[in-house]
């Protein structure tokens, strides 16, 4: 099987095909928001809360994907993590795992990517200042899934950590490195 991500990253300047064959609306939505729950309170960031307009979003979005599975990103005001995988089985869990993963490349010291790797998706995921959630996932035409998830605010603004304070107390304490 093969997956891509990827993610936005700002600057200063009912869910389509969402449950075909894989449970509820509301049990998606569900897993949807616990694993990026789960990866949020280690750092005792504030849980994110289900948003229907975000879900409309999102799945407006990915039903532009349906016929080709395209990781072509919405470009509108919120942030967005999408995701792309062969085959049909992929689920709400496995997205935001894909991008949960990543913490194993983000450097909380120098707030940076470890070099040739990919760990926006993660900070987004964790994002200090986002504090609404709407996903939806499709089963493209194709054989492949697709799935977008939009957060509000957007965050991941460059330059800046995707933590609180406390984070940071707590890597002093511990001295620097990786998150993970």
């Amino acid at each position: 099987m093969i997956f891509m991500t990827f993610s936005v990253t700002a600057s200063a300047a009912g869910l389509h095909s969402l449950t075909a064959g894989k449970g509820t609306y509301k049990s998606m939505a569900r897993e949807f928001l616990r694993h990026h729950n789960d990866a949020r309170v280690s750092f005792s960031e504030p849980p994110l809360v289900w948003d229907r307009s975000l879900a409309r979003y999102a799945r407006r979005n990915a039903g532009r994907r349906k016929l080709d599975c395209g990781m072509v990103h919405s470009m509108g005001p919120y942030g967005e993590n999408i995701f792309w995988g062969t085959g049909w089985e992929w689920t709400a869990s496995d997205a935001v795992a894909t991008w949960v993963n990543e913490h194993r490349f983000y450097n909380v010291t120098g707030n940076t990517c470890a070099p040739g790797e990919t760990c926006g998706h993660y900070t987004k995921v964790v994002w200090k200042d986002s504090l609404r959630i709407g996903c939806a996932r499709v089963e493209c035409l194709n054989g492949g899934v697709f799935v977008s998830c939009n957060y509000d605010p957007p965050g991941n603004w460059v330059g800046e950590s995707p933590f609180g304070v406390g984070v940071f107390q707590a890597r002093l304490v511990s001295g620097p490195g990786r998150l993970g």
